[in-house]
């Protein structure tokens, strides 16, 4: 029996520069599960857009961002990382495990510590049970 492959959903901010065009979709083919989604900034996620991504069936949502003191937009980052410990915080009250999100000052231009901080984030997700069925959202 084949076993479905965790899903992570990554909002990174376009300023990382991750990516040339179009190499995104390659680079997500290369581990399955894998979905991102790039932003102007990481401060433009909040915290229902975490919640809702986990809510939709995601496994995990990791948010990469610049530095605090590397933001273009000054307060992008300090504003993603405060987003995600109140999301975070909803997670505990309603029995769900925090670590399901994820925050990380990423490298700019640094692929090798993106995979292998993928790698490790989705090795943590098996290591958790699957989102009990009443915490998402229905789509039929």
């Amino acid at each position: 029996m084949e076993t479905k492959p965790r899903t992570l959903v990554v909002y990174y901010c376009r300023n990382l520069r991750l990516f040339k065009n179009g190499e995104q979709k390659g680079f997500a083919r290369s581990l399955p599960g894998l979905k991102l989604v790039a932003i102007p900034c990481s401060g433009k996620v909040e915290a229902h857009h975490l919640l809702k991504t986990l809510a939709g069936g995601a496994d995990g949502v990791l948010v990469l961002a610049c530095g605090e003191k590397a933001c273009q937009y000054l307060e992008g980052s300090m504003r993603s990382r405060k987003r995600m410990d109140y999301a975070r915080s909803w997670l505990r009250q309603i029995g769900i495990e925090q670590e399901r999100l994820e925050f990380i000052h990423c490298p700019p231009m640094n692929r090798e510590a993106l995979e292998k901080t993928l790698k490790e984030f989705m090795s943590r997700l098996e290591s958790f049970g699957t989102i009990p069925a009443s915490a998402q959202v229905k789509t039929s």
